[in-house]
């Protein structure tokens, strides 16, 4: 695996359970300082605790750990309880995700999802996450849920075979709907072009029902906002949510899986262009943190009407993260 700043020496090698167990025994010790805690560490720790102990049980261990620890190595801001459970929460829906996979596979995915600790801001304002009242006890999120271990839907990066399901999906948009100002599907050379295209920096995702046979339920991406060179860290993005999966809080649940992959990217800030008569798309993105930065008035005409866009902008986190 690649080199994480902060890890244990294993790093160059697979991390075995071993390695996990160790690392717990280390911060259980306090036997190293807690400049030397790192995020990453944070991380494989919970990883250890939910691999050894469940999900339903890792949270009193993984509390008794950190706070042991604190005892010995006092933290500037102490102990917080919220933003412990949460990262809790969402290695183990990873874990859950990827239960298949070899260990090493899991923590490497992991850290590669996860690298920023300020990917919690995808879930929670800054103001509700550095509360008095989350660091004592656990706070839910005021912008999206947190995903469950048990839910079975699963959101991961889209490859060339979902691409089919993509323009299912987005083909009810584009025949009936105003979400969208296209009035054709792109052929398949076409959706094979803009998936290419996207690269690394601008992924494309889908969400999948793991309580059926893992049929594609809906998809987002991250797109270019503008090609011009000083805009590479500004991006758009988009959502859509298979016809008859409605109200299940898929389309939140991409969204936030968007944002949490922006902040982990670098990305500054995220931007959407919502067609001004589709209300729950403008509550979904305002629910997130998106904020309205402008209407554009009569830009589009589609079935027979002209229609407004509203322009919704989220400025993502570049000062200090929150304590991890």
């Amino acid at each position: 695996m690649t080199p994480v700043a902060g890890l244990p020496p294993f790093v160059d090698r697979p991390i075995a359970e071993a390695d996990l167990a160790a690392l717990a025994a280390a911060v259980e010790g306090a036997a190293f300082q807690q400049a030397d805690f790192s995020h990453a560490r944070h991380l494989l720790l919970a990883l250890h605790y939910v691999r050894a102990h469940g999900p339903e049980a890792a949270l009193a261990r993984m509390r008794s750990a950190l706070q042991a620890f604190n005892a010995r190595h006092p933290p500037r801001f102490g102990y917080h309880e919220t933003i412990t459970a949460a990262w809790l929460g969402l290695v183990a829906r990873h874990a859950a995700e990827h239960a298949s996979a070899g260990v090493h596979e899991i923590a490497d995915g992991l850290l590669r999802r996860y690298s920023s600790s300020q990917a919690l801001y995808a879930h929670y304002s800054r103001a509700r996450l550095l509360s008095d009242e989350a660091r004592a006890t656990f706070v839910a999120p005021d912008l999206a849920p947190l995903p469950a271990p048990g839910d079975g839907v699963r959101v991961r990066l889209a490859t060339e075979a979902d691409l089919a399901s993509i323009d299912e999906i987005y083909a009810f948009y584009v025949e009936r709907s105003t979400c969208t100002f296209a009035t054709t599907v792109p052929t398949a050379a076409e959706r094979r072009a803009w998936h290419a295209a996207h690269g690394p920096l601008h992924p494309v995702t889908v969400a999948t029902d793991g309580d059926g046979d893992g049929t594609v339920v809906g998809w987002g991406s991250l797109s270019r906002w503008n090609p011009r060179e000083a805009y590479a860290r500004s991006v758009e993005s988009s959502i859509y949510v298979r016809e008859g999966h409605h109200r299940r809080g898929l389309g939140r649940r991409i969204l936030a899986d968007l944002v949490s992959r922006a902040i982990t990217l670098g990305h500054r800030t995220i931007l959407a262009q919502v067609v001004g008569d589709q209300a729950p798309s403008l509550a979904l993105h305002r629910a997130l943190g998106f904020e309205d930065a402008g209407r554009l008035r009569d830009v589009g005409y589609k079935f027979d009407r002209w229609l407004d866009v509203v322009l919704m902008q989220r400025a993502l986190p570049h000062a200090a993260p929150p304590p991890s």
